[in-house]
């Protein structure tokens, strides 16, 4: 048995990160025994178009489709940042009484979210608390301590980038996204053990407000053996 989520987002950094957090999120906050497995709305609706554009173009399509079919969905995470506040209120006038949406907001980008993972970060990019360089990442108070919080990075991917660009660890830079480095880094670390609390408490306004709802709908879809009615 297995209990499938639908993921509309802007980009394929998304469609990388997700399954893994959204799989910990289910077992260890909800109590699942069970697999959980994403698929990415787009191809049932043949809509390739990205960005929030995208998401708000598929949404439409979704709610029509779902009058017919519930694909066989638990749940739908839709995923966008805060600079999309037109295309968040109307996708929320969309969704409105319907159940099996989640609306999260990265706040800036999805990238907070990994930057808010800081254990899973330094292990991947090689560092240590002890061994990072003065960078965007490792932003201190006069007394030493570390003050950077992910959900207030106005540019969480420069950050990656600039984590990769000092790394000897990694091949590649992150640039303005690279999903084979969003992949290994969802792979060895966010699928065997997502820190969701230090995400929480980096990003509490958006991955808290997510992780809430999230919770939620993996227990009502659990209530009603996985599968959206």
């Amino acid at each position: 048995m297995s209990t499938k989520i639908g993921i509309i987002s802007e980009g394929p950094i998304d469609h990388v990160l997700l399954p893994p957090l959204l799989s910990q999120l289910a077992s260890r906050d909800a109590g699942y025994e069970w697999p959980v497995e994403t698929g990415d709305v787009a191809e049932p609706l043949q809509i390739r178009k990205r960005g929030h554009g995208g998401v708000l173009e598929k949404v439409r399509a979704l709610v029509k489709f779902l009058t017919r079919d519930s694909l066989g969905y638990a749940f739908f995470v839709i995923v966008l940042d805060r600079r999309t506040k037109h295309v968040q209120d109307e996708i929320r006038k969309l969704v409105a009484g319907k159940d099996g949406f989640i609306i999260g907001i990265a706040i800036e980008e999805i990238e907070a979210w990994w930057l808010g993972d800081r254990t899973n970060t330094l292990a991947w990019s090689g560092f240590t608390h002890g061994t990072l360089p003065v960078c965007r990442y490792n932003v201190c108070n006069p007394k030493g301590q570390v003050v950077y919080a992910a959900e207030k990075d106005p540019e969480p991917k420069k950050t990656l980038d600039e984590l990769t660009q000092h790394s000897t660890k990694l091949d590649f830079r992150y640039g303005e996204g690279n999903t084979e480095l969003a992949s290994q880094f969802a792979e060895d670390h966010w699928k065997p053990n997502a820190r969701l609390d230090e995400i929480s408490v980096q990003c509490p306004n958006g991955f808290g407000e997510f992780r809430k709802l999230a919770r939620q709908a993996f227990q009502a879809s659990r209530q009603r053996d996985g599968f959206l009615l």
